[in-house]
């Protein structure tokens, strides 16, 4: 049995739907994930290029500073992250079984 792909968007966006702020809350989070993971090797590099040309220490420091910070934000929206995909998850997913049993009985 061959079904549509247009059906298959269909029914995602028929349980997706209900949680539409908890779904633009995931993609922000996995956006903002993605480019904090991006930053970090960076601001990596520019203490290293800093350090090996004698820069000042207080350039070294605010570096530090940032990466340290980057790196407990990225831990922060890792959390986020899985927390709103676990909840959209089972809301779709309790929908899902919920429309099945109805139909079933």
């Amino acid at each position: 049995m061959r079904i549509p792909l247009k059906q298959y968007g269909t029914l995602l966006s028929d349980y997706l739907r209900p949680q539409r702020g908890r779904v633009f809350g995931l993609a922000i989070a996995l956006l903002l994930t993605i480019a904090l993971r991006i930053l970090n090797p960076q601001l990596l590099g520019r203490f290293i290029d800093t350090a090996t040309a004698d820069g000042p220490v207080q350039t070294l420091m605010a570096i530090a500073a940032i990466f340290l910070g980057t790196a407990v934000l990225i831990q922060i929206v890792s959390v986020l992250t899985t927390y709103l995909s676990e909840t959209v998850a089972w809301s779709a997913t309790n929908a899902l079984r919920l429309d099945l049993v109805n139909h079933c009985l």
